[in-house]
């Protein structure tokens, strides 16, 4: 049996000549675009304050009880949207009524004892200092008959804006306290807070045009407006701010709150997704 030999075709000496030209082409091409993306880049930056320790933000309200009592009913559950005035919970009022009832009796008779003094007083027949005992004992029974008005009207607890439930920790049958939050209810018309850093405000100032993306829509840049800058660092208002004075010092590069406001046709359809909370990206025009 006789062996073949399958020998190599040999390279085209035109292929094996322009294959380094080629490549010396690829590579002077793929330098230049780096270099106009990194021209384009610093250009941007230049013209552009930019930080990613932003957050939409907005009014926030949180709902407490005035009163102590029993709820009755749970108006509304969380994620619903509800208008000023709309009942969200409704606190037992059978004891308020009752308070209220014994309030306008004593309000009544404290009243007529005042009205009787008032006339006596006139025939020298009650004193001067009787007369006023009886008109403070009137006073101080309109006051508790108008607490009593309040604390009835308080068991009904209706929303103070137009807005979006959420953070609901009430049932019924609950027994509530005053001061103790019962839900909240987030208002439309967000913001965002722009954390820049102190060496970027500079050229910050109110009326500069801003883009925002936001980390949840990633698919839009939306645009805004600066509104205003925080008065003080974050620092100042912190619970226990620092005090630079004793120990040892650091320097660290602070940070200033941006307020920006969303332009309106930017976010049209969009409201309902940029809630309170959600990262964002800001880039600010300075130049």
């Amino acid at each position: 049996m006789s062996e073949t030999t399958n020998d190599p075709t040999p390279s085209s000496p035109t292929s094996s000549r322009f294959k380094p030209h080629h490549r010396r082409w690829g590579l002077i091409l793929l330098s230049l675009i780096c270099v106009l993306f990194a021209s384009k880049y610093a250009i941007y930056r230049f013209h552009h304050e930019i930080t990613d320790n932003a957050y939409i933000t907005g009014h926030i309200h949180y709902i407490a009880p005035q009163v102590t009592g029993v709820v009755q009913r749970v108006a509304v559950e969380n994620n619903t949207r509800v208008k000023a005035g709309d009942l969200l919970v409704q606190i037992d009022p059978e004891p308020f009524d009752a308070l209220l009832a014994d309030a306008k009796a004593k309000d009544e008779r404290a009243e007529g004892d005042y009205q009787r003094a008032q006339g006596l007083a006139n025939t020298r027949v009650v004193s001067v200092q009787d007369l006023a005992h009886a008109r403070n004992d009137a006073s101080s029974a309109a006051a508790q008959l108008r607490m009593a008005q309040l604390n009835r009207r308080y068991t009904t607890i209706v929303s103070p804006v137009e807005g979006v439930v959420g953070g609901r920790s009430v049932e019924a049958g609950n027994t509530v306290q005053p001061s103790i939050n019962l839900m909240a209810i987030v208002e439309g018309n967000p913001w965002v807070e722009a954390n820049f850093k102190e060496t970027q405000v500079a050229h910050i100032h109110p009326g500069q045009k801003v883009s925002l993306n936001v980390d949840a829509i990633p698919d839009r840049t939306f645009t805004g407006k600066v509104l205003s800058i925080s008065p003080a660092s974050g620092r100042e208002f912190a619970l226990l701010p620092a005090d630079n004075a004793t120990g040892n010092f650091t320097k660290i590069v602070q940070r200033l709150p941006v307020r920006i406001e969303f332009d309106h046709d930017s976010i049209r359809g969009y409201e309902d997704r940029l809630v309170p909370g959600l990262s964002v990206v800001a880039s600010v025009k300075v130049r």
